[in-house]
């Protein structure tokens, strides 16, 4: 099974290209922090990052290596955001980074895909970060993938289905 992980800062339009490759009939994973922060807001937890940054970042490690694990046993898998993003976040968040993220890092995607970001930042329920964040973390996770010994190829800004076009030729 190949698995194509795509990446960046908040509002960077991750979502959006993994929604365009589910209509395309392509197997994907969608993003685990936002859901895990939906369920955590719901239940009144402090699980949330700007709650409890350490154990949310490590909630969300173990559940993305879960789904990983039991995944759909497709030939192509693609992700939005992989376990190494919890690396990124957790430098920028001053936390120490989740030791599953050290364990299970390496060797765990075919390429990885890094979506540039987008000119404008919207907030959301899920979403906290200011705009300066967005930029600054988006970099940390490509350093994350980096030091991981990821290729990280940079997807440029284009229209939705242009951006997966330019992801699905360059597998």
């Amino acid at each position: 099974m190949k698995r194509y992980v795509l990446t960046g800062g908040p509002c960077a339009g991750k979502t959006t290209v993994i929604n365009i490759l589910a209509e395309r009939g392509y197997a994907v994973l969608d993003e685990t922090a936002r859901v895990v922060i939906e369920k955590e807001v719901a239940k009144g937890s402090d699980v949330l990052p700007w709650k409890n940054a350490k154990k949310f970042q490590e909630t969300v490690a173990w559940k993305q290596l879960w789904k990983e694990v039991f995944a759909p046993r497709n030939s192509v898998l693609f992700l939005d955001r992989g376990i190494i993003d919890g690396y990124g976040y957790s430098i920028m968040e001053k936390v120490p980074v989740p030791k599953v993220i050290s364990w299970f890092g390496k060797n765990r995607y075919d390429t990885v895909f890094l979506l540039d970001p987008l000119p404008f930042y919207e907030l959301d329920e899920s979403r906290m970060e200011d705009q300066n964040f967005a930029y600054a973390v988006h970099e940390e996770i490509r350093k994350a993938y980096v030091h991981f010994g990821y290729e990280v190829i940079s997807v440029p800004i284009l229209p939705p289905e242009e951006r997966t076009d330019f992801v699905l030729r360059n597998l």
